[in-house]
């Protein structure tokens, strides 16, 4: 008998081993997609710095070499003008945009919560569960059974 019970006791510490190991897992893989998408936005960043140099270079290249006519005269003033508007149409664009992609950010669930529910309800397995009624309806016919085994 003590066996068994070593035996049973083995195996809830087996099985505790097993969940905390799962858990582990999951945690790391969390932590290998965070690092995969900061890689990823890194790599984003970088081509944008790239981009914005070249431009950057390229209007000072036009600059020094006068390509821009003088500011004093007007056919200039009216493109810069042009130019200067669209560039506040798109900025203010743009935080809009922002400002509703951080709310549906907000809004929804990230892959890792996703993931983690997933691995919760994995681990509950609510389909080994029974509902309120189906046990009321279990003990009446157990009752009933009982009565009938009395009779």
């Amino acid at each position: 008998m003590a066996r068994d019970h070593k035996k049973a006791k083995a195996g809830f510490f087996l099985a505790r081993m097993q969940d905390d190991i799962k858990s582990l897992n999951s945690s790391v893989l969390v932590i290998t997609q965070k690092m995969k998408y900061l890689v990823r936005n890194e790599k984003i960043l970088g081509r944008n710095l790239i981009v914005l140099n070249k431009k950057l270079k390229s209007l000072e290249e036009k600059l020094s070499s006068g390509q821009f006519a003088s500011a004093g005269s007007g056919g200039s003033q009216g493109q810069f003008g042009e130019v200067k508007q669209q560039v506040e149409e798109m900025a203010t664009r743009l935080s809009s945009l922002q400002t509703e992609l951080q709310q549906m950010q907000n809004s929804m669930a990230s892959k890792e919560e996703l993931q983690e529910m997933h691995y919760v309800v994995d681990s509950i397995n609510p389909l080994n569960f029974a509902t309120i009624d189906q046990v009321k309806e279990m003990l009446a016919e157990s009752s009933q059974k009982k009565k009938k085994r009395k009779k």
